[in-house]
Formats: C-alpha cells, sequence, structure tokens
C-alpha cells in the first residue's frame, strides 16, 4: 500500500542545508514552500537550487511553492518590547511623530474600534482597544510577554480593507517567474476577483502557468469559498489565521466546511498549521496530532502542509518521516468520507468511473494526460489504489506530485494519448511497478476530450 495522501515541508532555517533537504525528499516530502514573507531573493534562490538539485538527483518530481506575503498587517522595525498584562501600549502608524510600536499599514487604524480584540504574532500577544486616533491608538495587554518586529497584527472578526496584491508581492512574482515555480499560495483570498487580479499579475510577469493555491484564512474566505474555487487550482485551509477570526471551538467545522466544498467542486485541498507542533522541540508528534492527521484523512484532503516544524524545527527530517509513516497506515484502513458533486462533466463522470472500476477488481490505475485537470479528476474521487499518470514534461509532473494519490512519470509521448499510454507502461515496467500478474485499469482520451478508451489489463 503506497502512500495517498501528500506532504508539503516548509524551507526555513532548519532546512537550509542540502543533506537535510535530500533527506527529506527520501523520507517523504513530496513538495516544499518557500515564505517570501521571510528571507530575500538570495536565500530563496539557494532554497530552490537545493530542492531541484535534490529532486534531479533522487530522479523525483517534487512541487516548489511560493507564498506570497499578501495584503497583511506587521509590526514595523523596531527593537521589540517586554509587555506584561494590563500594561498599556501605543501603537502608532510607522511614518508618524511620536513614541509608540510602529505598525506598517494605515488600515489597521481606520479598522480597529475601542473594544477590539487585537492578536499580535499568531496570537501570542492578546490585547484591547482602548482609544483610538487617526495615526495611533492605545492597547492594553490581555496576555502575552513580548512584542516583536515584523509580526503580523490581526484584529479578531474584522478584515483590512487593502488590495489584494501588494507592491511587495509584484516584486516577488517576477522573481516566481524567473525561477519557475509550481505552484502560489495566494494569501487571505477573500473573493474570486482576489485571485482573478493575483493571476493576471502572475500572467504579466510571464508566471502563467503557475498553478494557484488559495489560503482561506479570513471569514470572508470561507464565506465566499464555492465561488473562489470556481476559479482557483485548489485551496489551503490555513487553520492558524482562521484561529484568529473565529473561536477556536468552531475551527473544526470550519475545516471540514472547506474541505468539502472543495471535493464537490473537485479540486485539491491542503490541510496546514499544527499538524505535528510539538516536533518543533522534540522527535516525534503527540497522540493528538496523529488522531489530527487520521481525521485530515478521512475529511478527504490532498495532503498537509507542515510548517514551523520544519523551517525552525529540530527534526526537520523526522517530521517528514513521521508524517508519512502516520499517513500510510491511515490509508490502510481509513477511507476518505464520500462527497457527491451536485453535477459532473463528461470527463469528470468517466473518472469515477474508473476510480469506481478500479476500486472493484483491485486494480492500479493508469493514464497519460496532456493537463493538470485530467489527472486531478482522477485523484478527486479519491481512489485507494495508486494513479500512475504518464505526463509528457517535467513541469506538469512537479504540479502533481501534491495530489491525492499521484505518481507521475514523465515519457515521451506529446500529444499521442495512446503512445503515451504505452510508454508509460513501459516504464513502469522498467521501475518494476507492473510486473507479472499486475492488474490495471488504463485510461486514456482522444485530444478533443470526447472520446474515452478505458481497458482492464492484467500484465503478462
Amino acid at each position: 500500500m503506497m502512500r495517498l495522501a501528500k506532504i508539503i515541508a516548509t524551507m526555513g532555517p532548519s532546512t537550509a542545508d542540502y543533506a537535510v533537504v535530500r533527506k527529506m525528499i527520501s523520507a517523504g516530502a513530496d513538495g516544499f514552500r518557500i515564505n517570501l514573507s521571510h528571507g530575500d531573493i538570495a536565500q530563496w534562490s539557494s532554497f530552490a537550487d537545493m530542492v531541484e538539485r535534490a529532486s534531479s538527483e533522487l530522479r523525483t518530481p517534487v512541487a516548489l511553492i511560493a507564498d506570497l506575503e499578501g495584503p497583511r498587517i506587521r509590526l514595523g522595525p523596531f527593537e521589540g518590547l517586554d509587555v506584561t498584562p494590563g500594561m498599556a501600549v501605543r501603537f502608532k502608524y510607522k511614518d508618524a511623530e511620536g513614541d509608540g510600536v510602529p505598525v506598517d499599514g494605515r488600515a489597521f487604524f481606520t479598522t480597529i474600534e475601542k473594544g477590539d480584540r487585537v492578536l499580535v504574532d499568531d496570537g501570542k500577544v492578546v490585547m484591547t482597544v482602548e482609544d483610538v486616533e487617526r495615526d495611533s491608538a492605545t492597547l492594553r495587554v490581555v496576555s502575552g510577554s513580548r512584542l516583536e518586529p515584523r509580526k503580523g497584527v490581526v484584529v479578531a472578526g474584522k478584515e483590512y480593507d487593502l488590495p489584494p496584491v501588494t507592491e511587495k508581492d509584484l516584486q516577488d512574482m517576477k522573481f516566481i517567474a524567473s525561477r519557475g515555480f509550481d505552484y502560489v499560495m495566494a494569501s487571505f483570498v477573500r473573493s474570486a476577483r482576489h485571485v482573478e487580479v493575483v493571476r493576471r499579475a502572475l500572467a504579466e510577469q510571464g508566471a502563467q502557468d503557475v498553478k494557484i493555491l488559495a489560503k482561506i484564512e479570513t471569514p470572508s474566505g470561507v464565506r465566499n469559498i464555492d465561488e473562489i474555487l470556481d476559479v482557483v487550482d485548489g485551496v489551503v485551509v490555513a487553520r492558524g489565521d482562521l484561529g484568529m477570526h473565529f473561536p477556536l471551538e468552531e475551527i473544526p467545522l470550519i475545516q471540514r466546511r472547506i474541505i468539502d466544498a472543495a471535493r464537490r467542486k473537485l479540486k485539491p485541498v491542503i490541510l496546514a498549521t499544527e499538524i505535528f507542533m510539538s516536533m518543533i522541540e522534540r522527535p516525534i508528534p503527540t497522540r493528538g496530532e496523529i488522531s489530527d492527521v487520521y481525521a485530515g484523512i478521512e475529511e478527504g484532503v490532498d495532503g498537509f502542509l507542515v510548517t514551523s516544524e520544519t523551517s525552525i524545527g529540530k527534526y526537520p527530517v523526522e517530521v517528514v518521516s513521521w508524517l508519512s509513516r502516520v499517513i500510510e497506515e491511515a490509508n490502510k484502513s481509513v477511507r476518505p468520507r464520500r462527497i457527491e458533486p451536485p453535477s459532473l462533466s463528461l470527463e469528470a463522470r468517466v473518472s469515477r468511473g474508473v476510480v469506481e472500476l478500479a476500486q472493484s477488481v483491485g486494480a492500479s490505475i493508469v493514464a497519460y494526460v496532456n493537463d493538470f485537470d485530467s489527472a486531478r479528476l482522477l485523484a478527486a474521487f479519491r481512489p485507494q489504489t495508486p494513479i500512475y499518470v504518464g505526463v509528457p514534461d517535467q513541469r506538469l509532473a512537479r504540479a502533481l506530485t501534491v495530489t491525492w494519490g499521484t505518481s507521475p512519470v514523465v515519457v515521451d509521448g506529446g500529444l499521442d494519448e495512446l503512445k503515451g499510454l504505452e510508454e508509460t507502461e513501459a516504464e513502469l515496467r522498467r521501475r518494476g511497478v507492473m510486473g507479472p500478474g499486475t492488474l490495471v485499469v488504463e485510461l486514456s482520451w482522444s485530444r478533443d476530450k470526447s472520446t474515452a478508451l478505458v481497458k482492464v489489463r492484467q500484465v503478462f
């Protein structure tokens, strides 16, 4: 039984070593996220170089994912400040006169009102607003011990009126285009228009082929999830920021709502934040964290994104190894909940039929595709069997590494689907995946997607 749900690891100081990256891929990392909120182009390039080198040497396609900072309000540069509960702290706009903790966006001061709850650094410091002026505000500390520069500032239950793409994002997109990233995570996505603005900006920088994953982390993102899914390539359930806006006891229900919506739309969905958070400091996960992964498998996520666990944690390789081990064990016995889409295209209906046929006869699925969506539709129905997908180029192979159960194989098939299928099977035989007695369900499409050829075949 192969591991069906995928693993995306985040790069950072703990992974700034080629040997570590190589070990993480060997342990099961299917993709690597580079967070463009931190570091600079030199560091990001170094991360990308290490991933690409290790992927090439191990002959394993690995997705490279850039995470845009997006429209976020942060504390500005200052020395840092120790705080205690009950202490009053003055926040000021970065260019305003006088003393105070600088905030880099005026939208903070136009959004807050007396009595609002403000969370800094993912809730490590909680404050309440006591007084608001045009460019400053007085806040009182409820909990927490220190304010640090460049930490995010969230107003609980409210959203800032900010453009979908910032000037920094536009500059970062030039880097994304130059390095050939496979995915971009768009942060704080609030609507379908937000996704369209990001897609247009990427295209203007020459990155029109990059897939977009919308991070759902705000109330409007949750509210508009269906329209967002119509225009995006996949979504990320960003539990960290969701926990800043919603009561924590509601997060499991919101998580399920997002996952169900994505699965009804047949779009990939990744679960993120606090997957194996305890492993920042210890070499094994907790029992509760393991149960959380099982719950994610049952809900039907394509994969899991670990963040601080690998970027700053002490045990990045062990995080991937443990997550791979837990997912593989869960895949043996836990079947994702069945979700019924309201309507299906011909291609989707055929894909579902192929999955059900393979399940009924206990066969693996072998297909050849020229586009992301054809393979994505097979994965969307969550087969409990491997999907071996022949593709004509490395870029498509990398994009498919983070979709459920999909093992991409690069072959010389071009636009000829039947030739591509033959080449895929030949490559699988060379790799020892398809040996004598192997039962497979084959799928290939005509170029215009009007005709599908489905075969059940035992390999001799």
